[in-house]
């Protein structure tokens, strides 16, 4: 598994699936989430990276909302950089839009999902606030921030 994330991690350091962007959503409907959610995880970073074109945008945003509402867990944590890369990516795309509200249960399920415990600090904790600040509805953030904090999340410490 460990050989897998390297080889997604150069997939999208060598922009190879950005390359073949008008493939990714067949590449999508072939993937199962819950099997393949580093395959889908890679897939959805790279569809982030590209150009919008037409109404893709709202499209591209279910993709992300059902892949963080229904991923493996285990698989995701193998790459949290990849996964917290992504929760970063739909963040600027909702602050860009001026729709917070939208992201806010979503970056919530994100954490839960990255997270071993419940006392763990990620940097999608960042994007919650942020979204939460541009909403003005504070309580969400307050709620995960009331928490003693016993560890941070090592992200950028993944094999690559």
């Amino acid at each position: 598994m460990r050989l897998f994330c390297g080889v997604i991690k150069i997939m999208i350091n060598d922009h190879i699936l950005i390359k073949n962007g008008q493939h990714l959503d067949n590449v999508l409907e072939t993937l199962d989430i819950q099997q393949h959610s580093l395959g889908v995880l890679a897939v959805l970073n790279a569809k982030y990276n590209l150009p919008l074109v037409n109404a893709t945008n709202e499209s591209r945003f279910k993709q992300a909302k059902d892949f963080i509402l229904n991923c493996n867990g285990e698989q995701i944590r193998l790459a949290p950089d990849l996964f917290a890369e992504l929760c970063h990516l739909v963040t600027a795309n909702l602050t860009e839009l001026k729709q917070p509200m939208k992201g806010i249960f979503l970056l919530r399920k994100a954490i839960s999902k990255l997270q071993l415990y419940d006392s763990q600090l990620t940097s999608i904790h960042a994007d919650l606030c942020q979204l939460c600040l541009l909403a003005k509805s504070f309580k969400p953030a307050i709620e995960i921030l009331d928490i003693d904090i016993t560890g941070i999340c090592q992200e950028n410490n993944q094999a690559k």
